[in-house]
């Protein structure tokens, strides 16, 4: 339910939803200790919605094209937001690393102009 009314919220919006699923990868990679993670992308914010609760200690890192961490977060059961700012990130493509196993990806573009 917290999917759907997220999506319909970045829909509404008008915000760019971009989100690549590696389900396949994840369901053969993925750690024991960090559970799965929904993932919703868009060019203000990263909303990260685990499967199982209570959650503890899941990293995760958001690094540009060069490797580099450029934004990094520890969420468990007692975080209230689980949603990272990448507003103020510049335009480029950036690598999501969730828990150990689990990669998600965000695509910057750069601001529209009005005329």
């Amino acid at each position: 339910m917290k999917t759907k009314l997220l999506l319909t919220i970045a829909f509404v919006l008008g915000l760019s939803y971009h989100h690549w699923a590696q389900q396949a990868s994840i369901a053969t990679n993925q750690d024991p200790k960090y559970p799965y993670v929904e993932v919703i992308v868009t060019q203000e914010k990263v909303w990260l919605m685990p499967d199982e609760q209570p959650v503890t200690n899941v990293p995760v890192q958001v690094t540009d094209a060069s490797g580099e961490v450029v934004l990094q977060k520890v969420f468990c059961s007692e975080t209230k937001e689980w949603s990272l700012d990448v507003s103020a990130l510049p335009s480029g493509k950036y690598k999501i690393l969730i828990g150990a196993t689990q990669t998600e990806y965000l695509e910057k573009q750069g601001k529209r102009r009005v005329l």
